[in-house]
């Protein structure tokens, strides 16, 4: 089939059709399957992200001691600043710190060397 060529309705229709016609047999052809190795991706997103979630209350109910409704500030002298309690990070903090980074660094370091595949 040629690229029809014209200005009237039924070559515009022809062209659209011609255009169509390239593709007609993009992607693999087969029957209906289960793709398991997406299933297994989503679950396993699934997964991380609720062990995530149940860490981190886990890690926030735990960690953080309330003294009182609201704790006294503590004030130094006359002119100083004012002190503020600053407790170490969590290891949620710190694993999820680690996870979130290396996890963009292999989605930046993929698209780079396969381009954005979808």
């Amino acid at each position: 089939m040629s690229m029809p060529r014209g200005s009237s309705p039924e070559n515009a229709d022809k062209y659209y059709q011609y255009l169509l016609a390239h593709h007609q047999n993009d992607g693999r052809v087969g029957t209906w399957s289960v793709d398991w190795i997406s299933l297994a991706w989503m679950w396993g997103f699934v997964v991380a992200i609720s062990v995530s979630l149940i860490w981190w209350i886990w890690s926030y109910r735990t960690t953080l001691r309330r003294v009182g409704l609201y704790p006294i500030d503590q004030w130094g002298e006359q002119g100083s600043y004012v002190t503020e309690i600053a407790r170490p990070a969590s290891r949620f903090f710190v694993v999820f710190t680690i996870g979130v980074t290396v996890f963009a660094i292999f989605l930046i370091a993929g698209h780079l060397i396969w381009g954005q595949v979808f």
